[in-house]
């Protein structure tokens, strides 16, 4: 009997932010992924809260029907700066979350610390760094848009790299 692959998991990654809001699709390869969509929403503060929440929500929805993502992946709310801020980002994870769960994906939720620990394997590696193994752990040598779109991927990279030890500690 050949053995059997397993099914291909694909992974949406989501950094939230009210202003941006960065994203990006993985699928596994060999210890790292294959980039399939990435890039991040930009909207202006001169736009009400609420809608910039909607579009959030009609953007993870778009890619979720465009792209078929098996999961979501998400960054975790950390402590912010200020009440305002921490609002904010909350605010905006939960409408993408939101998006997930109307569309039936389970949502794995990733610390800053735990994405730059699965990445860089150090959990207080500066942004950079993060997008430098960002670009090395899918084979890439440049990704064009702000650090929110690596980030992105890195939080997706992260639930591949979790998805393959559950996996393994299965077996």
């Amino acid at each position: 009997m050949p053995a059997q692959t397993p099914p291909t998991r694909r992974v949406l990654g989501i950094d939230p932010g009210l202003a941006v809001t960065g994203y990006g699709i993985v699928e596994p390869r060999g210890s790292g992924g294959t980039l399939v969509h990435s890039g991040a929403l930009r909207q202006r503060s001169t736009v009400s809260r609420a809608n910039r929440l909607a579009r959030i929500f009609d953007c993870v929805r778009g890619l979720i029907l465009e792209y078929h993502p098996d999961e979501v992946a998400i960054e975790q709310q950390f402590v912010a700066e200020n009440v305002k801020s921490a609002l904010a980002i909350g605010e905006a994870r939960a409408a993408a979350m939101v998006a997930a769960a109307t569309s039936g994906l389970p949502v794995f939720e990733y610390t800053p610390s735990a994405v730059k620990e699965s990445v860089c394997g150090y959990g207080g590696a500066p942004k950079e760094q993060v997008q430098q193994m960002v670009l090395l752990h899918i084979g890439l040598t440049e990704l064009a848009g702000p650090l929110d779109v690596t980030d992105a991927i890195a939080i997706a990279l992260t639930r591949l790299a979790d998805a393959r030890l559950e996996e393994a500690m299965a077996r």
